[in-house]
C-alpha cells in the first residue's frame, strides 16, 4: 500500500513539474501576460491538490479555469481523468485524445501521450451505447436526449453515452407528444423506440369537440305584472254600469210612475205633463249611456288584466264601445230602455 502511494506521489509530482514547464515556456506564451500565467501555475497546482485528495469536482474548477489561460498537453490530460472519476466518460474521452494527439511530437509531453492512448482504449470499452430509433407516429417529430436534441444522423444510430439515467422527449412543435427515462449500465447496449399512440393534431389550435359551447340564450324578461289600467278600467265600468242601474231603476222609474197618473195611461197627455216627460227622457239617456260606458270600461280592463299589462292591449275596441257608448247621449230625447217609450203627444 505504501508503494502504491508513493507510486501516486511521483505521478503528482511528475505531472506538476511538466505542466509547469509547459506554462513556464515562453516560446508558447506570447498571447498570455507574466501575470496571467503566474496566476495559471498556482491554479494548476490548487488543482493537483484536490485530485490528490479526491475532489474531482474541485480540481476539476482549477483546471478548466488553467484551460482558459493556456490550453497544454498535461491540462488536458488532467481535466480528462478528473472527469472520468465523475463518471463523464464520454467528455473524459475526448479530453484524452485531445491531450494524445497535443503531445504528438512533444517531446516535453512525451510521457502524457504514453498515458492517454491506454486510457482512451480502456474508456471506448465502458462506454455503453444507445439507440434511439422512430417508431409510428414520430416520424416528424424532434428528439431530444437530455434536453439535446438530436441530429438526423444520430436517431436511429447507435452512439455511445455516459453510464447512468437518461431522458429522452419527443415534440411536435412546441408540445411534447412522448417521453420516457432509462438507466444504461456500463458496457450495455439499449434500444429505445420512440412510438406516438394517438397521432398527434396537425396544428396547435383546439379540435371542434374541445370549442366551448355557445353562450346560452338571455333569460326571458320578467312579467310586467297586473296591469295598472286595466285595474282602473274595471272599476269604472263596475262604477258607471253601477250608477246607470241606479238611474234607471231610480228616477226614471218614479218619472214613469208620475207620467201615468198625469196621462191617465194613454198616450195623450196635458202640457202640464211635458216637463216630467222630458225628465225621464234625461234619465233614460243617462243610464243607457252610463251603462255603455261601463260595460266598455269593464270589458277593456278585464282585456288588460287577463294579458298581464301587454302592450297590445284591445284600446281600439274600448274606443269604438266609448264612441259607442257616447252615442246614447245623443238618444237621450227619444231614449228607451226595456220596452218602456218616454214619447207623448201634448
Amino acid at each position: 500500500m505504501s508503494q502504491r502511494r508513493a507510486r501516486r506521489a511521483a505521478r503528482v509530482a511528475w505531472m506538476a513539474g511538466a505542466a509547469a514547464i509547459a506554462l513556464f515556456s515562453q516560446g508558447d506564451a506570447s498571447a498570455q501576460s507574466k501575470e496571467e500565467l503566474d496566476k495559471a501555475r498556482t491554479l494548476f497546482r490548487e488543482g493537483i491538490a484536490l485530485s490528490a485528495a479526491n475532489n474531482c469536482s474541485g480540481a476539476l474548477v482549477k483546471f478548466k479555469a488553467v484551460a482558459a489561460v493556456k490550453m497544454t498537453p498535461q491540462v488536458a490530460f488532467n481535466i480528462a481523468e478528473c472527469e472520468e472519476k465523475l463518471g463523464k466518460l464520454l467528455s473524459a474521452l475526448g479530453n484524452y485524445r485531445l491531450a494524445a494527439s497535443a503531445a504528438a511530437g512533444d517531446k516535453k509531453a512525451a510521457d502524457v501521450a504514453t498515458a492517454a492512448t491506454p486510457k482512451i482504449a480502456a474508456i471506448e470499452e465502458r462506454l455503453p451505447k444507445l439507440t434511439i430509433a422512430r417508431g409510428k407516429g414520430a416520424e416528424a417529430a424532434v428528439i431530444e436526449l437530455d434536453g439535446t436534441e438530436l441530429g438526423a444522423t444520430q436517431v436511429g444510430v447507435e452512439m455511445p453515452v455516459d453510464p447512468g439515467p437518461h431522458y429522452i422527449v419527443a415534440k411536435l412543435g412546441n408540445r411534447e407528444i412522448w417521453k420516457d427515462s432509462i438507466n444504461v449500465p456500463e458496457r450495455d447496449k439499449k434500444t429505445v423506440e420512440v412510438v406516438v399512440k394517438d397521432e398527434p393534431a396537425t396544428s396547435d389550435g383546439p379540435k371542434n369537440e374541445e370549442r366551448p359551447p355557445p353562450p346560452p340564450p338571455p333569460p326571458p324578461p320578467p312579467s310586467s305584472g297586473p296591469s295598472i289600467p286595466g285595474i282602473v278600467l274595471t272599476g269604472i265600468g263596475v262604477a258607471g254600469i253601477g250608477a246607470g242601474l241606479a238611474l234607471f231603476f231610480g228616477p226614471r222609474q218614479s218619472t214613469i210612475n208620475e207620467l201615468e197618473d198625469l196621462c191617465g195611461g194613454d198616450t195623450s197627455c196635458p202640457p202640464s205633463a211635458k216637463p216630467t216627460a222630458d225628465q225621464g227622457r234625461l234619465f233614460t239617456g243617462i243610464a243607457e249611456a252610463a251603462v255603455g260606458v261601463g260595460a266598455a270600461s269593464l270589458i277593456t280592463g278585464v282585456i288588460l288584466l287577463a294579458t298581464g299589462g301587454s302592450k297590445k292591449s284591445s284600446a281600439p275596441s274600448a274606443s269604438a264601445e266609448t264612441e259607442r257608448g257616447a252615442r246614447f247621449i245623443g238618444a237621450a230625447p227619444g231614449a228607451s230602455l226595456g220596452g218602456v217609450s218616454l214619447v207623448g203627444r201634448f
